[in-house]
């Protein structure tokens, strides 16, 4: 198996014009005309179909991006609220025991019962004072109102408190079901994408047992660098914090010839030249070469969808200009390729792949769209990826 397992896919008419256009330095390869039949016995409807299939699970993959962030915001709060909770409950007690030791102290001849009705029924506001208390005890009471006042206001906050923990824990278990339904959609999703792969007469088998390789490599602890795209450590709203802290200014969009020039040369210069075909489905996959700039359910932004916060460690300045901005191509897709290479392309680009999305539907449809754009050139001189 060379250069990692590899699948196939394909792509609708719309993107056969990515491959009429060469780059300085590159072979130049030659699309089949809109409407032709794809090597392979692979027709257009089935290709609409696969990327149809990919973008389905990205909009799942971002809702599920959006529920997780939720939940961490809902369980910081809880915790917060829980530890307030602790907090108020011990000044309260703490306060009231002060106070009872004041009362005993000058409440004399009484039994400890009736010293402790009087002073509960008093804070609760529920006594008059001229009616039940001797002199000493009224003189101990009117000069520690603002005591009492601070353990009536700290039985408010208690209650408040109460009521807004129990509300969080409310919405969270409700969020529970939702990330559940999330995942559900996913998990029905992706063999969508394996029937797809199947159809083109390709092996799947093959590419199903690798990835279920780096799932387990993932749940080991293997993957320790942020993903590029897909759903990270942080919460949406952090990752939109970061945008302050980077170049994300919008730039003029560029035609799919631009797009394809770049990808080549981006290829090239991080080794994998031939294979400009997988950096092109990354931007396909990711935001169809600019059209879908983002933020994304889970805050990604630009056309190769770099979470901000991997951006601020991976981003680059790609052409020289002094600024790496997540929102131009010609940063962003070197950046990727940067970004793939170190993941470790081009000799596996299943865990270059995976390190960049840590999904399996997204490397089946990565890989399902390069090897649709191979075909659809007709270059026999690169290994179909699968």
């Amino acid at each position: 198996m060379s250069r990692g397992v590899r699948s196939a896919g394909v792509l609708g008419v719309s993107v056969l014009t990515l491959l009429l256009a060469g780059a300085t330095g590159a072979s130049s390869v030659e699309a089949p005309q809109p409407g032709a039949q794809q090597r392979g016995g692979a027709s257009e409807g089935g290709a609409e179909r696969f990327a149809r299939t990919g973008s389905q699970l990205k909009e799942a993959q971002g809702r599920l991006a959006v529920a997780d962030s939720r939940a961490r915001e809902l369980e910081a709060h809880t915790e917060k609220l829980s530890k307030d909770l602790g907090e108020q409950q011990e000044a309260a007690k703490d306060s009231q025991a002060r106070y009872e030791k004041r009362i005993r102290a000058s409440y004399k001849g009484e039994g400890l019962s009736r010293i402790s009705l009087v002073l509960d029924s008093f804070l609760d506001g529920g006594v008059r004072q001229n009616a039940v208390l001797n002199g000493s005890v009224k003189r101990v009471l009117s000069n520690g109102r603002g005591s009492i006042q601070f353990h009536r206001d700290s039985q408010r906050a208690l209650k408040e408190t109460k009521r807004q923990l129990d509300k969080k824990r409310a919405e969270y278990e409700k969020l529970r079901e939702e990330r559940r339904a999330r995942a559900e959609e996913l998990r029905r999703g992706e063999p969508r994408l394996t029937i797809s792969i199947s159809k083109l007469g390709l092996r799947p088998e093959l590419m199903e047992a690798r990835i279920s390789e780096l799932e387990a490599a993932e749940e080991a602890g293997a993957f320790t660098r942020p993903p590029a795209s897909g759903g990270g450590a942080l919460t949406v709203e952090q990752e939109l914090e970061i945008v302050q802290d980077i170049i994300a200014r919008p730039v003029e969009p560029i035609p799919y010839k631009r797009y394809v020039q770049i990808y080549k040369a981006a290829a090239k210069r991080y080794g994998f030249a031939e294979d400009w075909y997988v950096l092109a489905a990354v931007g396909r996959a990711e935001s169809n070469h600019g059209e879908n700039m983002g933020p994304s359910g889970a805050g990604a932004m630009g056309p190769m969808q770099f979470l901000p916060s991997t951006w601020e460690q991976y981003g680059a300045d790609g052409n020289g200009d002094g600024e790496a901005n997540i929102m131009d191509p010609e940063d962003a897709i070197p950046a990727a390729a940067s970004y793939l290479e170190v993941g470790g392309a081009p000799e596996d680009w299943y865990a270059a792949l995976y390190t960049y999305n840590h999904a399996g539907w997204y490397v089946r449809e990565v890989l399902g769209i390069a090897e649709s754009y191979r075909r659809q050139a007709g270059d026999e001189g690169v290994e179909p990826y699968v």
